[in-house]
Formats: C-alpha cells, structure tokens, sequence
C-alpha cells in the first residue's frame, strides 16, 4: 500500500510540473502570437524595452499634468510632430489582409502596368482622409 501511495505522490507531482510546462509554453505562444500582430519588425529587431531616457520623460509629462502645467494639446502635438518625424524617416506601413492581397494581386497580373503599392496607398489615403480629416490636415501643414 505504501509503495502505490508513494507512486501517486510522484505521479501527482509529474502532472504539476507538466501544467506547470504547458503553462509556461501557453504564455510563450501568447507573447509571440501578442508580437506578430506588431509586424514583423517587432520579431526580428526590436525589444520591449523603454529606455530610462523615455521613462524620465513620462515621469516629467505625468507629473506637469498632475499640477495642470501641461494642456493636452501640447502633448497631443508633441505627439503627432513624433509621429511625423518618424513617418518622414520611414513612411512604409504593412497590413495583413488576404482578401486585399488577392485582389490586388489579380489586378497586377490583369492590367498592365497596374502597381499595387500606388493603388494601395491611393485607396488608404483616401479611406484615412475621410475618416481623420483634421489629424490629416494637420499632417499635410506639417510635412509642406
């Protein structure tokens, strides 16, 4: 009895260290599956990490607009002047749309000299135009 009583212990603590395996495989699956919707920059190059530089800095915002010295639209333009900045350096964008994919695909083998990046960021400038117009505007007068 006791050698059966001893084995279940063991058993028992096998099935933990399992959960405790699968657990641990289940959070990896997560951060890599949370990543890959980042694109595929955020996989090869770049880390999570925040520089002490950038944690100062929000420490310095979030305590000016604790005493109101900050109005949020200063910080709202600090924002898109970042923004633009980095657009300016890198204005490439990806998305993962099959549908899309596949119809501008078909057109580049039917229409000649059809370019999927000019129709792509024709259709996307128009679609994010209409839908932000002010934020749109504000970044056409700052890139002139």
């Amino acid at each position: 009895m006791s050698e059966n009583n001893g084995r279940g212990e063991e058993i028992g603590r096998e099935e933990k260290e399992r959960g405790g395996e699968e657990k641990e495989n289940r959070q990896e699956r997560g951060e890599k599956e949370r990543r890959l919707g980042k694109g595929l920059a955020a996989i090869i190059s770049q880390t999570d990490e925040v520089t002490s530089e950038e944690i100062r800095s929000n420490e310095v915002i979030s305590e000016e607009m604790r005493i109101g010295k900050v109005r949020s639209e200063e910080l709202i333009s600090n924002k898109l002047e970042d923004a633009v900045m980095e657009a300016t350096r890198n204005p490439r964008i990806s998305l993962w749309s099959p549908k899309s994919a596949a119809v501008l695909r078909y057109l580049r083998k039917t229409v000649p000299e059809f370019s999927i990046s000019e129709e792509a960021r024709s259709l996307l400038e128009d679609a994010i135009k209409r839908k932000y117009g002010k934020i749109w505007e504000e970044v056409e007068r700052r890139l002139k």
